[in-house]
């Protein structure tokens, strides 16, 4: 067992949405009293990785380009974080392969990662799709999708957290927490039902009033959870008859950070999952905290 120090772990590709990452990262680096790492990935044009004619003669010399100017991008986005006055250590590092991928393998379970939810067109990671939807799937430690400029990186003041009451959502709850006593934010509890309610019914029988009632229980149970774990922090809750990804989404509107939880399945079946996390990563005005469930 290694005494290693967690880190912030950054993907920039140069592009304007991994910028924002690279701002957001540095502040919740510095909330944390984390160092910074940033990551850059260089790969072949999917036109020479898919073996066209003539690839052989000029994929070396192609290479050695990608990779210079991957290294430019890092050490820009180095630098530029240096220019925060956050007084956090930062790294960069520039790797081969494919930017999710990479990022990924990088990683421990205790670090976090801040992707863009956006990156340059034209790629083969975003032909699969997207950076974020890759990293977000497979990663075992959290995930913060960064979306827009709209946003308040010094200062987090309110907290949005999907819970139903099952292991995947209490562990985003118990994330939230902690970055809500970190950063002294207002924590919001939203748990969204839809009619027939799928949760452990209590009842006999299943009229709405009743499955309401199932619902409301749920979320009392994770309030006071957060009770117990951090009586400190400020917190109160939204009961929605939406599905819950809507739900999420509309009380996002008035946050700074939304925490969802993922299985984070493995294999060819991560990439096609239509699941709440997936959905709020997508239309979120936010940025968005996938926290991963080991179970």
């Amino acid at each position: 067992m290694t005494d290693r120090q967690p880190r912030v772990l950054i993907g920039v590709d140069g592009s304007e949405g991994s910028i924002e990452a690279l701002r957001w990262g540095a502040h919740e680096a510095a909330r944390r009293e984390w160092p910074v790492h940033v990551m850059t990935c260089a790969q072949l044009p999917v036109t020479i990785e898919a073996g066209m004619v003539g690839a052989g003669a000029f994929a070396g010399s192609t290479m050695d380009v990608i990779v210079h100017d991957q290294e430019q991008v890092n050490q820009r986005a180095v630098d530029l974080a240096r220019t925060f006055g956050l007084g956090i250590e930062v790294s960069g590092e520039t790797v081969l392969g494919a930017p999710g991928y990479a990022i990924v393998s990088a990683s421990h379970d205790d670090d976090i990662i801040v992707v863009g939810a956006t990156s340059h067109p034209g790629r083969l990671s975003d032909m699969l799709g997207s950076v974020a939807t890759v990293v977000a799937h497979r990663a075992k430690c959290p995930v913060v999708v960064v979306h827009g400029t709209d946003r308040r990186d010094q200062d987090l003041g309110r907290i949005v957290v999907g819970v139903d009451g099952s292991p995947n959502s209490d562990a985003a709850l118990e994330w939230a927490i902690e970055e809500a006593l970190t950063s002294g934010a207002e924590l919001v509890l939203v748990h969204g039902w839809v009619y027939p309610y799928t949760a452990v019914r209590t009842g006999r029988t299943e009229p709405r009033d009743e499955m309401r009632l199932d619902a409301m229980r749920t979320l009392e149970t994770s309030a006071q959870h957060v009770q117990e774990l951090a009586p400190a922090v400020r917190c109160h809750s939204i009961i929605s008859e939406e599905a819950p990804a809507k739900a999420l989404i509309d009380a996002a509107a008035d946050a700074d950070l939304v925490v969802v939880g993922t299985r984070g399945h493995g294999g060819f079946a991560a990439l096609l999952l239509g699941s709440v996390s997936r959905t709020v990563l997508q239309h979120s005005p936010r940025p968005v905290v996938v926290v991963p469930f080991d179970d």
